[in-house]
């Protein structure tokens, strides 16, 4: 009978601290699991913002093709292009042309920074996206959208290309389009570049 008793007196604590390591172990679950959805809802956010500015480069793009093609003729906004007339070096109301002896952005003696137009604009320099803005390409009206919630307006400066076309003497026009936008977030920022030949 005693020796009973003994054993008993012995496996009282052993419940106890099996009971604790469960419960370390369920409490680590527990928090490693809350990181990891926080972290997962951060990444999926910070990629749907980059999105965003993506989607909205995109659009600044568009902009920028229709600014070239055509305008409103009623308001004369954003201002007409015509071949390379009002480009400069200096980028003078987003428009950038270079000309023979200039070096373009990232050539050896202009290097490029980023994003490329703070070198070398004015301060009227870049343009900035008007939503509502109407243009009109072959006969058909075309209205800037709106921009999403919290998205501040992108921007985008032109630089004009005279070409000679080879074999027939004459001269052709290329624009290379830069754009930046920003998602809702100030860290979230894209740049696109095209070349663009209406």
């Amino acid at each position: 009978m005693k020796e009973n008793l003994s054993i008993i007196q012995k496996q009282r604590g052993a419940t106890f601290v099996t009971g604790l390591i469960f419960l370390v172990i369920l409490t680590i679950l527990g928090v490693t699991s809350v990181k990891t959805s926080s972290m997962e809802e951060r990444m999926s956010g910070n990629m749907r913002d980059r999105n965003l500015a993506l989607q909205t480069a995109e659009m600044a793009l568009r902009y920028a093709e229709q600014h070239i093609r055509d305008n409103d003729p009623a308001t004369n906004v954003p201002v007409a292009i015509e071949g390379v007339l009002g480009f400069n070096p200096t980028c003078t109301g987003g428009l950038c042309y270079y000309g023979s002896g200039v070096p373009a952005p990232g050539e050896p003696g202009n290097p490029v920074s980023d994003p490329a137009w703070v070198t070398y604009c004015t301060p009227l320099c870049p343009i900035s996206y008007v939503p509502g803005n109407t243009f009109r390409a072959d006969g058909i009206p075309y209205t800037a959208p709106a921009l999403p919630a919290g998205v501040p307006a992108p921007t985008y400066i032109i630089e004009g290309m005279r070409k000679l076309a080879p074999g027939s003497g004459g001269v052709r026009f290329y624009y290379r389009i830069t754009a930046r936008a920003q998602g809702a977030k100030p860290g979230t920022v894209v740049l696109l570049q095209e070349v663009f030949r209406p």
